[in-house]
């Protein structure tokens, strides 16, 4: 397997990176705005190619704005494990290229500016949702509130495209919806190229997974045997009031906690660990040694 590239938190930057562009954007005026705007005519007849790549950082609407954080934040990490090396962050600049190619392809004549990172949401959106159904919910099942979020997220976002196109009697909803099926298509293409990686990936994930956790009970139940041998009756009674815990430098280390992390590796890597969730399982090893 190729080594995988530690790209956890490039979602994240990207999106402080958008949403930082989309501010300045706004107080320099709406001239710049259409400067950098995707407009096919501009992009054949005038040869400004860079149309191609800037439409997805001008200013977004609040729905808009709402839906790329979530799914940028919340999503994109999860997703960026399922790629080999680089190949996340330079999907993500093939996309918006494809997008804007397809659009200037369709429409080369017309005279009219889009901007907007509907597409983009739903691509992540797309890979997120193909690689955790058709892949991860083999091993575990898809948490119940990510999807809820997802639902409640994508639902402000049509019912607030909806309603500005109406009451403003503006194109918003045709760019919106346009984009995002162009997001779905390309996001499920994406996924059938990356699918093979991305089950291996997650395949042997599950198998470290499973070797450590044993590992660990195996330990775990060493201990305590060894505990019960070589210690007076009022330490077993107190052994056995904890329950399934382990008393390490006067702290419960439970089954509870343990399981917790261990779940975290599985879905999103031993990288994604906190400085405090890694040091519990070095001093659980220790102790159980």
């Amino acid at each position: 397997m190729d080594k995988v590239y530690n790209t956890a938190s490039f979602s994240r930057i990207f999106l402080v990176f958008v949403l930082a562009l989309h501010i300045v954007f706004y107080f320099l005026g709406q001239d710049l705005i259409n400067f950098l705007a995707l407009n096919p005519r501009d992009v054949i007849f005038n040869i400004q190619v860079w149309r191609l790549f800037t439409y997805p950082f001008l200013p977004l609407s609040i729905a808009e704005a709402f839906l790329f954080f979530f799914v940028f934040w919340y999503l994109g990490p999860k997703v960026e494990n399922s790629f080999r090396n680089y190949f996340y962050p330079i999907s993500i600049f093939l996309f918006i290229f494809l997008q804007g190619f397809l659009t200037v392809a369709l429409f080369g004549k017309e005279n009219f500016y889009l901007y907007g990172t509907e597409g983009l949401s739903f691509y992540v959106l797309t890979l997120y949702y193909l690689i955790y159904f058709r892949i991860v919910s083999q091993f575990e099942p898809l948490p119940l509130r990510t999807m809820v979020q997802t639902a409640i997220v994508v639902f402000f976002w049509v019912m607030a495209a909806t309603l500005d196109s109406f009451i403003y009697e503006r194109n918003t909803l045709i760019n919106s919806f346009s984009f995002a099926i162009v997001g779905i298509f390309i996001g499920a293409l994406s996924y059938l190229q990356n699918r093979s990686f991305a089950n291996e990936l997650i395949q042997q994930r599950y198998r470290d997974f499973v070797n450590f956790r044993k590992r660990l009970e195996e330990l775990e139940s060493q201990e305590q045997q060894d505990i019960a041998e070589t210690q007076p009756e009022e330490t077993k009674n107190e052994i056995k009031s904890t329950e399934q815990g382990v008393l390490v430098d006067e702290f419960i280390y439970d089954e509870e906690n343990l399981n917790k992390i261990l779940d975290k590796i599985i879905e999103k890597g031993k990288e994604s660990l906190t400085p405090e969730e890694i040091k519990f399982l070095e001093n659980y090893s220790k102790k159980v040694k």
